[in-house]
């Protein structure tokens, strides 16, 4: 098995600590006892809606010092969010040309570090390095953990449970060379909400944008909320007890938008809040009384009440 950094970006330490709680409970003793560890020093990745459409160098000078702490410890990068996957994983693109490597490791090297990615085999006395790797949670689940061992610790199944998988598009389509999914037709987050026991339910236009990408969210707030009430009627008439992602910008939107539009709502939690339910965790440690959209419908349930 391999050894994996954390990397939770910004918006589940500052908005939705549950996220984190549950990924850590998920991947530790209490779970698959995974070999991930922290490093304190990660910063913003930086977001791929603002920096990369914005500024590319100051965006690949981040995301390089990111990579740079995964890849002294070698060790895989862990995220736990679609736009921290886009923009680290393009970056190990970008610094695979070697006019922007050196760009980077000049200004590195005023801070000590230098990106050359990590050795994984020799041919001779050449060393062959190869990028650091960057994983989704949904990526790692299904690949490392698999879904025999995730149906084998599923102790209390959802079977009553009707979610509503949203996949999010840097999940999608991360970078033009790579793609952890079917864009067209995804299926793994599916089929972790369905081996955790529960329904995945089919909703028209479920590919759709929740409606915050492409800085939609910060600069035109009624556009966004139209376009996730939209996907949010659709998942109603598919009769839905939950909206689960593997994104937590887009579980904001989702979570956020629909108080302008409704007054009930529909829960919207993590992938990996949902399989530490199935898992036997206690919700309260889950911090869904950190979200806008009560989850108390989703949870009483769930407890069959």
């Amino acid at each position: 098995m391999s050894q994996y950094a954390y990397f939770f970006g910004c918006i589940i330490p500052n908005r939705y600590p549950g996220i984190e709680y549950a990924v850590r409970w998920v991947c530790g003793s209490d779970g698959f006892n995974l070999d991930v560890e922290d490093i304190k020093e990660f910063s913003c990745c930086p977001v791929p809606g603002i920096f990369y459409s914005s500024d590319k160098n100051t965006w690949l000078l981040l995301a390089a010092r990111n990579l740079t702490l995964a890849q002294n410890e070698r060790r895989e990068i862990l995220t736990v969010c679609n736009g921290c996957l886009t923009s680290l994983l393009k970056a190990t693109e970008y610094l695979t040309d070697p006019k922007n490597l050196g760009k980077v490791n000049r200004v590195l090297s005023q801070i000590g570090r230098k990106y050359t990615g990590i050795p994984r085999k020799t041919e001779g006395r050449r060393r062959i390095m190869e990028p650091v790797k960057v994983r989704h949670y949904v990526d790692l689940m299904i690949n490392d953990v698999g879904l025999e061992s995730i149906a084998e610790h599923a102790k209390r199944p959802l079977k009553n449970i009707r979610a509503a998988v949203h996949y999010g598009c840097h999940y999608l389509r991360p970078t033009e060379n790579q793609t952890i999914d079917d864009p067209n037709d995804p299926v793994n987050i599916d089929k972790i909400v369905e081996t955790c026991g529960a329904t995945s339910v089919e909703y028209e236009d479920r590919l759709d944008c929740c409606g915050a990408g492409g800085g939609v969210r910060s600069h035109v707030v009624d556009l966004a909320n139209s376009l996730t009430e939209d996907k949010c009627r659709n998942i109603a008439d598919a009769g839905a007890d939950c909206i689960v992602t593997g994104c937590p910008f887009c579980l904001l939107q989702f979570d956020n938008a629909q108080k302008s539009f409704t007054k009930e709502g529909i829960p919207v939690m993590h992938v990996s809040q949902f399989q530490a339910l199935a898992m036997g965790i206690d919700p309260i440690s889950l911090g869904f009384d950190t979200h806008h959209v009560s989850a108390h419908s989703f949870l009483r349930k769930l407890r069959g009440t």
